[in-house]
């Protein structure tokens, strides 16, 4: 009965559970299987209508752990290179600089940023001459520094951003550490698809033979004498779907994933890739699904083959179409 048990909670342990993701009004927050944490803003409804959106994105980041901090970055949209300072209702609170689209702050003026965030109505991003060149809505970024809190188990300590308390830093648990999923290295010859293969894995995905198209179908050698094909099923203005077949001995399968794809996931019992591509020199296998062309939402997924099946190793995800093309994390894992 133990023994039973005890192969139970292997088999368990083996299934990727994502961490959580939340939208709390105009910021979405999620934090991964190992509580690393992220908030990122969203255009509030009333900007998109009118069109008075800047385009920008601000984000916070914090690590788990008692000594996890803050990270704080800002992309103007191209508005604006160099000096800038972050304003929050209009008063200065941190200042930096702009690289590449982006300013990252950490430590102290992170620290400032957030404690001002948590009872602010608006973040702006101004340069050097007092122009605003970004700007974010605050409203339910404080229940999202609570939803950080709370995952990260900091609530009722002083190390919390809003639900603060008097317990000390020790109380916050660690992070828990990456799982770590076996993977093998795509080494060989890629099986030929021949005629039949290829009517096999049709019949097999109930995909349409028109969506497949009549080019050719190339494989990619797994090792172990194992092929991953990418079987064409059906296409959008911005993405294509396809279900991966493994080939051996002369036989097609559908391949096993441990997680579906997140926003594509799985038709009838088949597992659904959307612009998916397969990486010889990392050995992964990825899946990009967009909600709409903007690309401000929908989910992506990396995973590695250990010989039997396709393992995640990474996921980001986006549930809210409001102008954030920066995903958020919510499932990381160690090869």
């Amino acid at each position: 009965m133990l023994a039973s048990l005890l192969l139970f909670a292997a088999a368990d342990a083996a299934i990727p559970k994502p961490g959580p993701i939340k939208a709390f009004g105009d910021w979405a927050v999620a934090c991964d299987n190992v509580h690393a944490c992220e908030m990122t803003s969203l255009i509030p409804e009333s900007e998109a209508a009118d069109g008075s959106d800047s385009g920008a994105f601000f984000s916070i980041a914090r690590a788990a752990g008692p000594g996890g901090g803050f990270t704080f970055e800002a992309s103007s949209n191209g508005g604006v290179a160099g000096a800038v300072s972050v304003q929050v209702d209009g008063s200065t609170v941190a200042s930096g600089s702009v690289g590449n689209d982006l300013m990252s702050l950490s430590g102290e003026p992170a620290l400032r940023i957030v404690a001002a965030m948590a009872n602010g109505k608006r973040l702006a991003l101004v340069d050097a001459g007092g122009k605003e060149v970004a700007h974010a809505s605050l409203a339910g970024s404080s229940a999202a520094l609570r939803f950080i809190d709370a995952d990260q188990g900091r609530a009722g300590t002083v190390t919390a951003a809003v639900a603060r308390g008097p317990r000390p830093a020790s109380a916050v648990p660690p992070p828990p550490p990456l799982p770590h999923v076996p993977s093998l290295a795509g080494a060989g010859v890629a099986a030929t698809v021949t005629p039949a293969l290829r009517k096999a894995m049709i019949a097999a995905s109930e995909c349409d033979a028109a969506d497949v198209g009549t080019d050719r179908l190339e494989g990619n050698a797994l090792g172990g004498g194992k092929t991953l094909v990418l079987l064409p099923c059906g296409a959008g203005a911005y993405n294509f779907s396809s279900i991966a077949f493994i080939v051996s001995g002369g036989r097609a399968v559908l391949a096993r994933f441990d997680s579906p794809p997140g926003w594509s996931g799985v038709e009838d019992g088949k597992p659904m890739l959307v612009n998916a591509e397969w990486d010889a020199k990392t050995s992964q296998l990825s899946s990009y699904a967009k909600g709409r062309g903007l690309g401000d939402c929908g989910s992506a997924e990396r995973y590695v083959w250990d010989g039997t099946m396709f393992r995640l190793v990474g996921a980001t995800q986006m549930g809210e179409c409001r102008g954030s093309v920066n995903w958020l994390t919510i499932w990381r894992a160690a090869r």
